[in-house]
């Protein structure tokens, strides 16, 4: 009965236009009072302990990162850079857009901000060099969303948070799926571009690219610094200096040596960066973090009252009773959170699911990292499908043009999207292959 009545009102709340995370918290406040299957004084408890965990502080700084690199012009010369590599090609600006989009994430963690920092710069180009409209849309919509696969990434820090899963492990298994994602949707970028009467750019020399590529070495140390600095250099001995090996800081402290070098660079090397402009840049980040943080202690409080009245060990008991076997148990999880992603974000996907689908995963024998590659994958088909789609509505915003026109823009390009949840649920090794042989298994 407490179950039943916990989610008629966490679903009577969505209809009457509640923001899903007054309906999370709000249900589990009012089935408390009336059937008191815990103390009332517990949930406010939980509320704040909920965000009382190192992790989650890279959340903010990832953001804030995100913001410095676009107000400090990295995010301009990243897009040169790509540009100035394949511009020349078939289809050269939509593969810039792909390749700048890789490039952002790889700092940025966030699929929107994606969109949003590359989309204000190339959006404009795209069309002004002849390409239709709805290419761009679909190129800006999809390539955004590697923003969540090529680490680092804020889902990722979530799920590995909720799981109790070492991000840098799920940071590790996001790269081989986000490089091939990029490279599936390169081909589709060409293959788009057939009759397209887009201008293609003059191929340049490798005398004339050194400028481009010389102007964008600060921005591309940004992601390289990271990437030592997670994940280490490999332990050596020579004279004077020896190093024993392993990382050098958390992804939490990742984050704020993001957010300080992002500055560095845009202040005084590029000189576009001013203190006032910095402070506006927190101003700007502020909410779409408070959102986040907002809908992720009331998650986790959902997720610890479903706990406590037993739903993810009897959705785990009633899955093994049925002798799944462990790919018809990911193919469920596949169709349950395409479903889920037509409705929810991201973040509360992961914080109101995983709990429910991880003993399940773990007692079947699923990898834990191997499962958080398939939710985030399942989470980038939810950021381009309507009616919450974050990308479409980002997309809609920079190009003026309706959600439902941007979403049949992305369709074509979706097609990546899902062949590569495919090739990852079903062939695990490409997801932690670079784990097990970095981190020793």
């Amino acid at each position: 009965m407490t179950e039943i009545a916990l989610l008629m009102c966490f679903f009577g709340l969505i209809i009457l236009g509640a923001p899903i995370a007054i309906a999370l918290g709000g249900s589990v406040i009012v089935t408390s009072l009336v059937f008191s299957p815990i103390p009332i004084e517990i949930i406010g408890q939980k509320l704040f302990a909920n965000l009382d965990h190192v992790t989650l502080m890279a959340v903010p700084f990832f953001f804030f990162a995100a913001a410095l690199m676009e107000t400090g012009g990295m995010v301009h010369r990243l897009i040169q850079l790509a540009n100035a590599m394949v511009g020349h090609w078939r289809g050269g600006l939509g593969l810039t857009t792909v390749g700048s989009c890789t490039l952002f994430a790889a700092i940025s963690g966030s699929s929107p901000a994606t969109v949003a920092a590359v989309g204000r710069i190339l959006y404009p180009s795209l069309i002004k060099e002849g390409y239709t409209a709805r290419y761009a849309l679909g190129a800006l919509v999809t390539s955004g969303s590697i923003g969540i696969l090529i680490p680092p990434s804020i889902p990722m820090i979530i799920y590995g948070f909720v799981t109790e899963t070492s991000v840098i492990r799920l940071f590790l298994a996001g790269v081989i799926p986000g490089l091939m994602y990029a490279s599936g949707l390169m081909l589709m970028a060409r293959w788009l571009a057939r009759g397209q009467t887009h201008v293609t750019t003059k191929r340049l020399s490798w005398s004339q690219r050194w400028p481009v590529i010389r102007n964008a070495l600060p921005s591309l140390t940004l992601p390289l610094f990271l990437l030592i600095g997670i994940y280490g250099l490999p332990a050596f001995d020579w004279h004077f200096w020896a190093y024993e090996g392993g990382a050098i800081f958390t992804p939490t402290e990742a984050a704020i040596m993001g957010c300080l070098l992002a500055f560095v660079v845009g202040k005084w090397w590029y000189r576009e960066l001013t203190v006032r402009s910095a402070i506006a840049s927190v101003i700007k980040t502020a909410p779409s973090v408070g959102m986040i943080f907002f809908i992720t202690t009331n998650a986790l409080l959902f997720a610890f009252f479903i706990t406590k009245i037993g739903i993810p060990q009897a959705v785990t008991q009633y899955l093994l009773d049925l002798n799944l076997s462990k790919e018809t148990f990911l193919m469920i999880t596949n169709i349950l959170l395409t479903i889920v992603g037509f409705f929810l974000e991201g973040v509360p996907t992961i914080l109101m699911f995983v709990p429910v689908l991880f003993p399940a995963a773990m007692a079947l024998g699923v990898d834990p990292v191997h499962l958080g590659i398939i939710v985030v994958l399942n989470i980038e088909l939810g950021l381009v499908t309507p009616p919450v789609g974050l990308n479409l509505f980002v997309a809609s915003g920079i190009s003026g043009k309706p959600v439902d026109e941007v979403f049949r823009a992305a369709l074509p390009w979706m097609a990546v999207t899902l062949v590569m949840l495919l090739l990852v649920t079903y062939i695990p090794s490409l997801s932690l292959y670079l784990p097990n042989l970095l981190m020793n298994g």
